[in-house]
């Protein structure tokens, strides 16, 4: 459904058109097909979408080879800021009018680092302890979705950054879904991949966007 772009500096994937844009953040794993079927997922919905590659092309299948690219990236977000905003200019070269960002896992605590650029923000499964964020600086609503069981998000994270909202005024919403693990609307991966999580995850995802993107 979508095709591959070339922003300045690193490749993309790009699905749908309009003046409702999302930008999706990868997992550790990188611009897998997973990401590529999300982004075609909310492109169905209406919105124009782009996953950037942050790894520059590369990927990975196991947990040492992901760790070690997240790594990289996490060590100088420059380039990774540098790739958002050249997603932001594209997306406003094609018509969009308001910006929303998502992501999963190392890409969630993206979405929190970045989003003082954007209209609306749905970080999935975000670990916190990966980048110091600045809320202070975010102004755009935040729909916060988290796994009870997450063996990478201490629950007490969480709270910490419910506080940080509250702190600086944010309208933020949080939601812990029990029972179920990290990367949970993951359907490529079975064993941690809960089907009625993930389809409301989804549905509140979907309508969050379109309220706060319209």
């Amino acid at each position: 459904m979508g095709k591959e772009i070339s922003l300045k500096t690193a490749k993309a994937y790009l699905s749908g058109e309009g003046n409702k844009a999302i930008i999706v953040l990868h997992e550790w794993w990188g611009l897998v097909p997973h990401i590529k079927d999300i982004t075609d997922r909310f492109a169905k919905e209406g919105f124009m979408v782009v996953a950037p590659d942050l790894y520059d092309g590369k990927t990975a299948d196991n947990p040492n080879d992901a760790g070690a690219l997240m790594q990289h990236l996490f060590s100088d977000l420059s380039k990774a800021e540098e790739i958002i905003k050249e997603t932001i200019d594209y997306l406003k070269s094609q018509g969009a009018k308001k910006i929303g960002i998502t992501g999963f896992c190392c890409g969630g605590t993206l979405t929190w680092y970045f989003g003082k650029y954007a209209d609306a923000l749905v970080p999935f499964y975000a670990l916190y302890q990966l980048a110091p964020i600045d809320f202070s600086s975010i102004k755009a609503p935040v729909l916060a979705i988290h796994a009870e069981k997450d063996e990478f998000v201490p629950l007490s994270d969480v709270e910490k950054a419910k506080e940080e909202c509250k702190k600086h005024g944010i309208n933020a919403e949080f939601i812990v879904y029990p029972g179920v693990n990290h990367a949970f609307l993951n359907d490529t991966r079975p064993e941690v991949y809960n089907e009625k999580a993930a389809k409301d995850a989804w549905e509140k995802a979907v309508n969050f966007f379109k309220k706060h993107l319209s």
